[in-house]
């Protein structure tokens, strides 16, 4: 399509400021008026209230709703529209009281009792329709408890996997059997368990870039053969038997202190508790809770994009968003129309059904915003998640998270843009100066700590950005994620792609992959992203199952994007890899000691790939500069190399055959040279280089890698480190 959209005209209520309190607390007495000293119970009486004075005249006040600390136990989301609205002189601000103001999803677990093998067992809750809940995490006093899980560490990988269409008549079927036999006894736990029992276990499975969760359909002893029905394998990207898988909720697995288990038949919690671990009920200040069913959204921001009609100005500040459900089953499943008896009891859900895409795509989040404009997170909490924690989709324009900690997170911290991509196509070529009610751009996240993640969906980032322009992710912590730390852009190759602009600066990533996915990076990018600038961040201890483990990684068709002043040490595969571009500058880097091999560009391209200048590329024991030989292509890639500084501790630099000599001889690395940097002390890494460096007579620019990550009181940056 043509480079012409729209600009949007967001709608908000504006006047000037009066102040106007309403007070909240849960639990208090019915019937209150919101004041001081008869609050309301519940945040959707509160927004009533504000509603109701605007209709009576009273729309040009800023409103704050003062929430007392206290659980807010949910049982749908609560919903914002545009009507509740400020303006950015009187806003509307949602302030709480910290970690004691909690807004949660949550089913309260009761009726603990010990059992003679000292396990801990609770009826199972019942929900208001007299159903049993089926949920599948526990949480013991605030810790995500493990289910019953085999192997209770690392993963297996199958003898074999098969998969079987199930409707012949079509070239490509939506769905399949899939089968996977285990290696010797390593499935022998299943043998134990009947149909019926079975109908709660799941198997997960890692297979590259993507996670899969199935429900299992049946286990035959004799063969160690394990039945799954699902959407079928995607073509690029199937389960293989150097896949990495292991099964959950199973009884017979059920034998490490700190798991549970979901006993359907017996409609019963069990949990094996951990030494010190006191008993609910008995121990003031202990509590279990299980999301509740269903409610995989706390707060719902719902403008409306197609009538440029936003939800404006509205802020919330100190409050904690904590429990939100994994989904059920996938689509694939339910337009399967599986057997209910197959998929559980009657009286529930089954199992979640959870089909691959990259980066958990398909999963939404605890706050979920659509048609947002200028709403800010302020020193909040999410945590306890089954999916991600915030989301900012389609029409969401300048919104902020600002010193906020998202931790224990079923799937990643934050995402902006919209994975489909409406009204985001664009001409190749194109620079995005102008948007459409649908786009996204503008937003910001900053000084937050964005930890422990992909807990339920390995795939999932920690930070995405998809068809989105103009964002700021800046001094952050990200880390312990299974994938990617942050991802950027969402065209493969060079098709039009409206995720410009985008600034990611001054994080602290770490703790990436951990050995669980592959194809993956500190940093990733996809597709042409003009302007895009990834600079001053230090990335480390980045590691893959299979092939990646980069840590700066511009894949297919990534165009026009900086990388300048990142420290990026301790990676699997290379500090830098791009997997064909066009035009992206490599520039004042410090790239340092990737365990196989140091920089990569996959691919000849008859134009210019990249130009790599001015960086310090550092290791330890022998190997290749620039690749092995399933990246071969690196020295014949059309890339500019100048100054660069190339040193190994313990060898020769060895430039794929070739001395730095022989390779400038090709017109490559112009003024480049093979010196030891003179780090303070790179194998303590310490990066800092001493006077007399030769880097520094090349031309390096020292950056301050101390700048990366949060800010702020001492507290805030010992959390981060936690």
């Amino acid at each position: 399509m043509k480079n012409k959209v729209f600009i949007a005209l967001t709608v908000c209520l504006v006047g000037a400021a009066t102040a106007g309190d309403v007070y909240v607390l849960p639990g208090g007495a019915e019937g209150g008026n919101g004041t001081r000293r008869r609050p309301f119970t519940t945040l959707s009486q509160a927004r009533d209230a504000i509603r109701a004075a605007r209709r009576a005249g009273r729309g040009d006040e800023a409103w704050t709703v003062r929430m007392a600390a206290g659980d807010y136990l949910l049982s749908e989301p609560f919903v914002l529209l545009p009507e509740d609205s400020g303006s950015a002189g009187a806003p509307v601000v949602y302030q709480g009281e910290g970690a004691e103001t909690r807004v949660m999803g949550a089913l309260r677990v009761d009726g603990w009792r010990d059992t003679a093998d000292g396990l801990w067992s609770a009826p199972i809750p019942q929900l208001p329709d007299g159903t049993r809940a089926y949920f599948e995490s526990l949480y013991v006093n605030g810790r995500r408890a493990v289910r019953a899980r085999h192997p209770n560490v690392g993963f297996f990988s199958p003898q074999t996997v098969k998969q079987t269409l199930c409707t012949n008549d079509q070239p490509r079927a939506e769905f399949a059997i899939a089968e996977l036999t285990a290696r010797g006894g390593e499935l022998a736990p299943l043998a134990a368990e009947d149909a019926a029992a079975l109908r709660y276990a799941q198997v997960v499975v890692h297979h590259n870039w993507d996670t899969t969760r199935r429900m299992i359909l049946g286990f035959d002893a004799a063969s160690g053969t394990l039945r799954t029905q699902g959407g079928r394998w995607k073509p690029w990207n199937p389960w293989r038997t150097n896949s990495l898988y292991y099964v959950e909720n199973v009884r017979a697995a059920f034998d490490a202190p700190g798991e549970w288990f979901y006993d359907g038949l017996a409609g019963t919690i069990l949990y094996r508790p951990l030494k010190g671990e006191r008993l609910p009920g008995r121990w003031r200040g202990a509590e279990i809770f299980a999301p509740r069913p269903g409610l995989q959204t706390l707060v719902s921001i719902r403008g409306d994009p197609a009538s440029t009609q936003s939800v404006c100005h509205v802020h919330f500040r100190a409050i904690a968003f904590h429990y939100t459900d994994s989904p059920r089953r996938s689509d694939q499943v339910e337009k399967a129309m599986i057997d209910p008896a197959v998929l559980g009891a009657v009286d529930r859900p089954g199992p979640t059904q959870f089909e691959p895409m990259q980066a958990a795509a398909r999963t939404e989040a605890a706050v979920m915003a659509d048609g947002a404009h200028a709403v800010t997170f302020e020193a909040c909490d999410v945590a306890h998640t089954g999916e991600y924690g915030i989301w900012f989709r389609a029409g969401c324009f300048s919104n902020r998270v600002i010193r906020c900690a998202l931790t224990d997170l079923g799937a990643g911290g934050i995402r902006i843009g919209d994975p489909g991509g409406k009204g985001a196509s664009i001409a190749s070529n194109a620079v995005v100066t102008v948007f459409g009610p649908f786009s996204t751009a503008f937003n910001e996240v900053d000084n937050c700590i964005i930890t422990h993640g992909g807990r339920f969906h390995a795939s999932a980032t920690a930070v995405w950005i998809g068809h989105a322009s103009d964002n700021r992710i800046t001094h952050n912590e990200i880390g312990d994620h299974y994938y990617t730390g942050v991802s950027v852009g969402w065209v493969w190759g060079y098709r039009g792609s409206v995720a410009q602009r985008n600034l990611i600066a001054y994080n602290r990533i770490h703790t990436i992959g951990q050995g669980a996915l592959g194809d993956m990076g500190g940093v990733y990018t996809l597709g042409t992203s003009f302007g895009t600038r990834v600079c001053n961040n230090v990335i480390f201890d980045v590691d893959s199952y299979t092939y990646g483990g980069w840590g700066l990684y511009p894949d297919e068709g990534s165009e026009g994007i900086v990388f300048e002043n990142n420290l990026v040490y301790n990676t699997k595969d290379s500090s830098f890899h791009q997997h064909y571009g066009r035009d992206n500058i490599v520039r004042n880097n410090i790239l340092a000691y990737s365990r196989q091999y140091q920089v990569a560009i996959t691919r000849a391209e008859p134009h210019r790939s990249a130009v790599i200048e001015g960086n310090i590329i550092y290791w330890a024991k022998p190997g290749q500069a620039l690749g092995t030989p399933r990246y071969r292509g690196t020295e014949k890639a059309r890339a500019e190399w100048r100054r660069n500084v190339w040193w190994c501790a313990d060898g020769p630099v060895d430039f794929n055959g070739k001395t730095l000599e022989q390779w400038q001889a090709e017109g490559r690395d112009t003024d480049g040279r093979v010196a030891d940097p003179l780090f303070v002390d790179a194998a303590a890494r310490d990066f800092r280089l001493r006077p007399g460096s030769p880097a520094l007579a090349a031309g390096f620019t020292p950056f301050d890698i101390s700048a990366a990550g949060v800010y702020g009181d001492r507290a805030w940056r010992r959390r981060a480190r936690k």
